[in-house]
């Protein structure tokens, strides 16, 4: 080398070196780049001008080492549309298409493609339903007429590179998507005189998608590297020796396509592995890194051929055999095996080549597990209406079937499977009337599981001696057997449906189904519980013995659109619950279901000994199904009843949601009916619920329900009851009520409105008064029900009543409005009432915002009331007093004040203030204590019973004290003036000015030494 730079001898080779590296490189990149803009529009004029499909570049430019050692053209996003329509579907969007010229050609005019390389983008080939592909109707030629007069631009490759290319086929008969996203694939041709030769290398991920969804063949790794030697004389392209792997899975692929005669193919494919991984291959990517626990071994072989004619309405046939010898699968984290497995298996698409002549066979299927066998054999024939023959037996300790396949969840397995099935019939999803002859239809199967006991992580209850025996023989399905505990739980189940097959094949065939369940104890707390959820069950039922029937036609169970039509029956019912403290038993029902209604006949049953009789109809409940229900449903309902004991019959967990005076009421001759709507828009926007009768007897209260209706709506906004009422033993109402459910709860406005001709509220409420010798207590008055401990909300009530009766008082043309507010106060606006020959009217209000301190301040105005018959009641200093005790007459005026309430609306007098302008005619007083003390002043007099003609005076009571100004009384014992105080205790201290010839002799020897005309008594 040193030699050739001293002699200098390299100058001679530095021209020839320029030209050849740097010169004419650097022509031909000019010469390119001069003609790339004539080059692109004659290219795609011609393509344009000469195929049917369009072709669209967004713009080029010069990339001079893409190709090399040729140069290239890069084209800038290149479409191809099937049809030059406005509408066209695109088959080709690249977004580089690098173009490679031989330089040489160039210098001499001629524009010869060498080399082509694709880089991004996709290509969709379609195959349309006539078989046709979209991109041969792309690249057909538009006519024949067109000629060039001179053609400068030749295809001679030697190359073509594609890399991150999607490629996809879409057959749309059966839209069948395969899918090969081509990572990198690099080829070379070699051409002769009749030849080219192709070698390909590519790497790509395979999916195969059927109706938008992902089958099993997906995201796999697939390298092929082939050889193809192209016939052009004959149109066949033979494919030498090539490798295919799939996944870890080498097959051996060789064959050839035969264009000229509609694709013909005669392809093969070969398998042999001394393991699973020709089938593994296969396997979906998710399940992966289970299998690869298992270690596998065993002589595994696959041989495949596809041969015929592929387009045009053509399919070629398709052979497959596989099977495996001596293998063995191992868990090796277990430690458990299968051994000795063995198979053989064929499929082939059969003399139509389609789906109606497929046929698979797996024969001499055979394994051993550790303990205990499995054998069988499958054959299916045509997959568009499959003929299925399976027959299958196995057994296995299930102890080793949860080791051998790892399952995490479960610990502690016990117990033994064992499987026998011989099934022979057509399965057919999409044509289930189909099915084979009777002579050839075969069901058999026995599955019987022995004393099953395992625990789980995922569930905190053991489950402990399952025992199953289910068996098919011929059309009916039985399980004599389904029992087992789960924690203190057990359940024991028997079932039978008389004609599975017909269920399977949607035929019209009447089918019956019976369910039959048994339960020494079900403790649903212990099974809904859930750690960190207090939603669970609290209920524990004892005793429970049930039995359901279902009678229908086969194609009912699987096509009705709602719920199964056909008729249901409950046979049995009978269950003991814990916080629920009764007895149900006797339980029977006949329901008749059909798509859009479902009637009750008979629902009958007894709880403890309370017996109930349920009639009903259900109209369109077919809308309950729809996601978005537009319309009304309507139920009519008919409830009869013999005995109803309220006796905690509405009582759950110790709380018993009647009233105390009805807990113990027992109805009788119960009858209830009526009708129910619901109207829905998108969902439930109202129910209008409409009472037509309610009658029935009751036994504490001695009362009866006659002529009970009335209707209630309830919507978004309120809740309404209108003429809601009838005659219920003396009583006679009708009640229309509003609840006000708006979002805006500061303006809520209820109303609440009663007329009755009459009320006999006492007869309602069984009101006992207490003897006449029992002295009530301020505890007792406080001990009831006080209305003002629950809460209040803003209601306008008004009633109107007839005749009244209300603890013993009998008023008369009861007619009262008022308000309550949400702070306790309810508001009589105006009350009048008839009552012991007079008439009441009041106004005024309750303060209640305090439970325990209750006032009322009234306005009353009284005319002619008789005392007599008032009856009204007082309390001071724990005794309780009638106003009529000592008073008697006629009583009219006005009084006002404060009074302080008990709970059960008693006043407390001693602390109270009133004021009473009041006038009594015609009256007495009797027993009157003041009088009593001046007997000995009027020996010749009653005193025990003065008479007189008015009495009439302004009073003031203030916390027990009644102050009595002056007044003059005309009485049988003469005419006085008396005034003075009183306290409720029957402290007096009174002034009487009486007339001297009043006084008797024995007086006026009492008063002697004293003056004359008044003595003051104490």
């Amino acid at each position: 080398m040193a030699s050739f730079f001293r002699k200098r001898s390299w100058k001679k080779w530095i021209i020839p070196f320029v030209v050849v590296v740097i010169i004419i490189p650097a022509i031909g990149i000019s010469v390119v780049y001069a003609n790339q803009q004539q080059i692109v529009h004659e290219m795609v004029d011609y393509l344009n001008e000469d195929f049917r499909g369009k072709l669209e570049i967004e713009g080029s430019h010069i990339s001079p080492f893409a190709n090399f050692p040729y140069v290239s053209i890069d084209l800038e996003h290149v479409k191809v549309f099937e049809s030059k329509e406005a509408d066209s579907p695109l088959l080709l969007h690249l977004e580089d298409t690098y173009i490679g010229f031989d330089i040489w050609s160039m210098m001499g005019g001629e524009y010869d493609i060498k080399a082509i390389k694709l880089e991004g983008g996709f290509i969709k080939l379609v195959q349309h339903k006539d078989g046709s592909f979209n991109i041969a109707n792309a690249l057909t030629s538009a006519t024949d007429s067109i000629t060039h007069e001179e053609d400068h631009l030749h295809l001679e490759l030697n190359a073509v590179n594609l890399k991150n290319i999607d490629l996809m086929k879409l057959n749309e008969e059966n839209n069948l998507l395969a899918e090969a996203f081509i990572n990198e694939a690099e080829s070379s041709f070699k051409t002769t005189k009749d030849h080219t030769y192709i070698e390909l290398d590519s790497k790509f991920l395979f999916n195969l998608i059927a109706d938008g969804d992902t089958t099993f063949l997906h995201d796999k790794h697939i390298d092929l590297h082939t050889t193809l030697d192209l016939d052009a004389k004959t149109g066949k392209l033979e494919i030498l020796p090539s490798e295919l792997n799939i996944e870890k899975a080498l097959f051996k692929m060789d064959g050839s396509v035969d264009f000229e005669n509609d694709m013909f193919l005669d392809l093969n494919f070969k398998g042999n592995k001394p393991n699973f991984n020709l089938f593994l291959a296969f396997a979906p990517p998710e399940i992966m890194p289970a299998l690869e626990r298992y270690d596998n071994g065993g002589r595994i072989y696959f041989d495949a051929s596809v041969k015929g004619k592929s387009i045009n309405g053509h399919n070629p046939a398709v052979n497959v055999d596989f099977g495996c010898e001596e293998a063995f699968i191992n868990n090796t984290e277990a430690d458990k095996s299968v051994n000795e497995l063995y198979f053989e298996g064929h499929f082939t698409n059969g003399e139509k080549r389609d789906a109606s002549t497929m046929a698979l066979s797996i024969i001499d299927f055979s394994a051993k597990p550790e303990a205990g066998n499995f054998s069988g054999k499958l054959n299916v024939k045509n997959f568009d209406s499959p003929d299925i023959d399976l027959q299958l037996t196995s057994d296995f300790n299930l102890d080793f079937l949860a080791e051998f396949l790892d399952i995490q969840n479960l610990q502690d397995v016990s117990g033994k499977i064992s499987l026998t099935m011989n099934f022979h019939d057509i399965i057919d999803l999409e044509h289930p009337e189909r099915s084979i002859e009777k002579l050839n239809e075969s069901y058999y199967t026995v599955l019987k599981i022995d004393n099953l006991n395992f625990n789980s992580s995922k569930y905190p209850l053991p489950i402990k001696d399952v025992n199953v025996d289910l068996t098919m023989d011929g059309h009916a399905a039985k399980v004599k057997k389904f029992e087992g505990e789960i924690g203190t739980s057990d359940i024991s189940i028997t079932a039978m449906i008389s004609d599975l097959p017909a269920i399977l094949h949607h035929t019209d065939l009447p089918v019956e189904a019976i369910l039959d369940i048994k339960s020494s104890r079900i403790d649903l707390t212990e099974l809904t519980r859930i750690e960190g959820d207090s939603s669970s069950i609290h209920e524990v039922i004892t005793d429970l013995r049930t039995k359901f029937k279902f009678k229908s036609s086969a194609r009912a169970f699987t096509e009705s659109p709602n719920l199964p039509v056909g008729e249901f029956f409950i046979e049995k019912l009978h269950a003991n619950l814990h916080n629920y403290p009764h007895e149900l038993h006797d339980f029977n029902a006949d329901i008749i279901v059909d798509n859009e209604n479902f009637q009750i006949i008979d629902f009958t049953g007894m709880i403890d000994e309370s017996d109930f009789h349920f009639n009903g109809k259900l109209e369109n409940y077919d809308l309950w199904f729809d996601e978005g229900p537009v319309g009304l449903t309507k139920v009519n309902f008919h409830l009869n009843s013999d005995i109803l004991q309220l006796d905690d019959l509405f009582a759950y967990g110790g709380e018993n949601h009647v009233p105390e005076d009805y807990r113990h009421e027992e109805f009788s001759d119960l009858h209830i009916q009526g009708v129910a709507k619901l109207e829905f828009n998108h969902k439930l926007v109202s129910s209008h619920i409409a009472i037509s009768a309610l009658e029935t007897n009751m036994k504490v209260h001695h009362m009866r329900f006659e002529k009970f209706s009335g209707d209630f709506f309830i919507d978004s906004t309120s809740i309404k009851a209108s003429n809601v009422g009838g005659k219920v033993g003396n009583s006679n109402f009708k009640i229309d009520f509003k609840y006000d459910l708006s979002e805006d709860t500061l303006n809520h406005h209820h109303t609440f409105k009663l007329t009755a001709p009459r009320l006999d509220f006492d007869q309602l409420f069984a009101y006992n008064p207490p003897p006449d010798d029992q002295k009530m207590t301020p505890e007792d008055h406080e001990a009831g029900f006080n209305i003002f401990e629950v809460p209040f909300s803003n209601m306008d009530f008004s009633f109107d009543i007839g005749h009244l009766n209300y603890h013993r008082y009998l008023l008369d043309d009861f007619v009262l409005k008022g308000r309550m507010k949400e702070n306790h106060y309810i508001y009589i606006d105006t009350m009048s009432l008839k009552a012991a020959g007079g008439k009441v009217d009041l106004n005024g209000y309750f303060n209640g915002s305090d439970p325990k301190a209750i006032y009322f301040s009234p306005k009353m105005q009284v005319s002619n009331v008789d005392l007599d018959k008032l009856l009204f009641k007082f309390e001071n200093f724990g005794q309780d007093h009638l106003v009529s005790e000592n008073l008697h007459g006629k009583l009219s005026g006005t009084i006002n004040g404060k009074i302080h309430m008990h709970a059960d609306m008693i006043p407390i007098i001693d602390d109270s203030e009133l004021h009473m302008d009041l006038k009594v005619v015609n009256g007495s007083l009797n027993h009157y204590p003041a009088f009593d003390a001046l007997s000995d002043y009027f020996g010749d007099k009653n005193l025990s019973n003065v008479r007189f003609d008015t009495l009439q005076n302004k009073l003031d009571l203030n916390n027990g004290y009644l102050n009595i100004p002056s007044m003059n009384i005309n009485s049988t014992i003469g005419f006085f003036e008396i005034s003075g105080k009183q306290n409720m205790d029957l402290e007096m201290e009174y002034y009487l000015r009486i007339p001297l010839q009043v006084v008797t002799k024995a007086g006026m020897q009492k008063l002697f030494g004293k003056k004359k005309k008044h003595r003051k008594i104490r």
